[in-house]
């Protein structure tokens, strides 16, 4: 934590005599020679003034917040109590001091407090009524069920934390019998200590019976037995027990957040969750999916399959993961609150090193105002209001321009459990294009993380039309996983009401997806997305006809009817674009070819024969400009996987289509084009309707303006 330093003169604060002042655990201060450093774990204060460290000494002792200000005054010299006033108010102010006022009641002896005055000064650090929230959790009742080295850990860390009702559930009779005489060589136990083995699997009823007492479940699975993480996870849904869990996976140990039923409602559908194995709170499943969706098909069979019998986890392993869920427990149940505790922690079986992952878990709609309207739930989708509500929102949503754009998304961008695990620059040449790959994980386990790139003139550009890529791609995949219902309404951008989606099979039909700085950048990207997926086929390969091809001057010409772009007409990117394609003897050509809606300009780029981009823009210049550098990209791709002997790439915005439609936007792309390219949609009897994409609620409030468009006839 960066220190922070300040200097206070004493005299300068007020406060109330009702409070009743506790010094901080961690607070410390040493005298100067004009005055007094005080320190702590929340920063430093320097106080001025000859008589500060004289007041301090005096004083400190007497904050224990048994009395208050009023009281500890009147033993005070009059001339004395108004700087003794104004120097508690400054530590009030800087946290070094807290008002036990508030506090609530508690019967904690006083044995007890000073042989536990370390958790309890613990508590006090985060939160209010220390006392009281360590005898509650004294009150609690635990259940850890593990195999017997974990067990050793449980046992000792929840001991020193002060732990007054635990039951260890272990998988056989031997191992009760080891952990039992390990129990035996303690000093010291909880005074209410049980070591029963596990229920047996084909009695799953006994699960209910052993864990409804529980206050909390605590569950590390370092013995294989998938049919206890089912049974653990299902019947801590079932009765609504917080449950704190732990999965030995291969190189590593995965700790999840405590899950509680009031903050996760259970997943109630049997199969929608994805994850298979009963962990039973929504966050749980989102963390269990995401880190499914990180691996190959491989290691998804192995993660599920749980350790092998022949790999079982001995030694420190079982017991620092044991440590790790026995502090999460504790701090839920005394209600500490550390930004940790809301992310995966990862302990790494080689290193015993622990890192800490955050999981974008469904945290709500886009707004706490839209009610039914924004949820993800499918049967939200059938309410007309629905897609208003949404596209109402996003209208009044302040923009999210690239640099914030980025910042956000770095939660998103996690090897282990992030929608987008993966993002590589230095791995490929940088010249004469900035070049970055983001791989985006399916959610749906359908397939292995696909890759999408982004390519500019600087590294920042780069960076930033790769992970809006991404973005959308994710948000795109997710939907595909949640299940949808037969008749979806989406927003029809022409006539301006909510209808249904076009599908797929009926008529003219083509998607685009986008993740723009705002609403109508994104529904205009998506829509001309979709028409460039509406190209006729066989015109993206035919260059007799209104064709638009490198000419011997390197200037991009064409017909009269066409429509020429002189390259002295082209932004210097661009040229550069065509100079660069030219010089290094690339087999490339453009073609104009026939937009579904007539008055847009439609180009198709070829590299080698193959078409490498197809970009449609009510602006020439611009459709010209986002082609360009997509076929530069493609072949400097292509240039990097000949040199490094690389396997071809497979990856595409969506399986199957064009490997590149998503339009680059000009700066000043917005309503205007938009309302130019709904007229023309409009004209061409076609009509665009927008689903806003917030099937996974986290990485939509992230993103913001992740849209998707389906063209379709009118």
């Amino acid at each position: 934590m960066e220190e922070e330093r300040q200097t206070h003169r004493a005299g300068t604060v007020q406060t109330s005599g009702a409070v009743r002042p506790r010094l901080r655990g961690d607070v410390y201060f040493a005298a100067m020679p004009d005055g007094a450093f005080v320190r702590s774990t929340r920063g430093s204060l320097f106080l001025k003034g000859a008589s500060v460290h004289r007041l301090l000494t005096a004083l400190t002792p007497a904050l224990t917040g048994a009395a208050t200000l009023d009281e500890l005054l009147a033993a005070v010299p009059d001339p004395q109590r108004a700087p003794v006033r104004q120097l508690v108010g400054t530590l009030l102010e800087r946290g070094f001091v807290r008002d036990t006022g508030s506090d609530r009641p508690h019967t904690l002896g006083a044995d007890d407090a000073e042989r536990y005055a370390a958790p309890v000064q613990f508590i006090d650090y985060f939160t209010d009524s220390a006392e009281r929230r360590f005898q509650d959790f004294r009150a609690a009742r635990l259940v850890c069920v593990c195999g017997p080295d974990a067990a050793r850990g449980f046992l000792s860390a929840l001991t020193d934390c002060g732990a007054g009702e635990l039951t260890l559930v272990l998988p056989d009779a031997d191992d009760v019998r080891t952990v039992r005489h390990f129990a035996d060589s303690l000093p010291e136990v909880p005074a209410a200590l049980t070591i029963v083995p596990a229920p047996n699997g084909a009695e799953p009823a006994d699960w209910k019976a052993l864990l409804l007492p529980a206050d909390v479940v605590l569950h590390l699975a370092d013995r294989p037995g998938a049919d206890a993480r089912e049974a653990v996870g299902g019947w801590c849904a079932r009765l609504e027990i917080p449950l704190v869990q732990g999965l030995v996976v291969g190189d590593a140990v995965w700790i999840w957040p405590v899950c509680t039923p009031a903050a996760d409602a259970p997943d109630t559908d049997g199969k929608g969750n994805g994850y298979g194995d009963g962990y039973g709170y929504r966050y749980g499943g989102v963390a269990w999916r995401r880190l499914l969706a990180t691996r190959s098909d491989d290691e998804r069979r192995a993660l599920r399959a749980g350790p092998s019998p022949d790999e079982l986890y001995r030694g420190p392993v079982p017991e620092l993961a044991a440590i790790q869920l026995a502090f999460r427990a504790f701090c839920h149940l005394t209600g500490v609150a550390m930004p940790e505790l809301a992310a995966m922690a990862r302990l790494d079986t080689a290193t015993l090193e622990i890192d800490h992952h955050p999981v974008l878990a469904p945290s709500g709609a886009l707004d706490s105002d839209a009610g039914a309207d924004s949820g993800s739930d499918s049967g939200d989708f059938r309410d007309e209001p629905g897609p208003a509500r949404r596209v109402q929102l996003l209208r009044a949503a302040e923009p999210v321009p690239d640099p914030l754009f980025l910042e956000r998304l770095t939660a998103a961008c996690d090897r282990h459990l992030g929608p987008i695990p993966e993002v590589r620059e230095r791995d490929y040449p940088q010249l004469p294009l900035f070049v970055t790959e983001a791989r985006v994980a399916d959610p749906g386990l359908r397939t292995a993380p696909r890759a999408v790139w982004g390519a500019a003139q600087t590294a920042h550009e780069a960076r930033a039309h790769a992970l809006r890529r991404a973005a959308a791609t994710a948000l795109e995949l997710a939907r595909q996983a949640s299940p949808r219902p037969a008749s979806e309404p989406g927003w029809d951008l022409v006539a301006g009401r909510a209808r249904p989606l076009p599908v797929p099979g009926n008529g003219r039909y083509a998607h685009g997806i986008a993740a723009e700085a705002d609403l109508d950048r994104s529904a205009l990207a998506g829509t001309l997305a979709a028409l460039a997926r509406l190209v006729p086929e066989h015109a993206t390969g035919d260059a007799a006809d209104g064709a638009v091809a490198k000419g011997a001057a390197g200037e991009v010409v064409g017909e009269a009817s066409a429509g020429p772009v002189p390259l002295a007409e082209l932004a210097a990117a661009d040229r550069n674009c065509v100079e660069l394609l030219t010089t290094t003897g690339a087999r490339w050509t453009v073609h104009r070819v026939a937009s579904p809606a007539a008055a847009l300009p439609a180009y198709a780029f070829l590299l080698d024969g193959a078409t490498v981009a197809v970009q449609v823009h009510p602006d020439a210049r611009t459709a010209l400009s986002a082609g360009l550098h997509d076929t530069l990209l493609a072949w400097q791709l292509a240039r990097h996987r000949a040199e490094s002997a690389a396997p071809e790439a497979t990856g595409h915005d969506t399986a199957g289509e064009l490997p590149a439609v998503q339009p680059r936007l000009a700066a000043s792309d917005g309503a205007d084009q938009l309302d130019a390219t709904l007229a023309q949609v409009r004209a061409a009897g076609l009509c665009a309707v927008l689903q806003v994409l917030d099937d996974d609620p986290a990485l939509a409030e992230l993103v913001r303006f992740g849209i998707r468009v389906v063209i379709g006839d009118a």
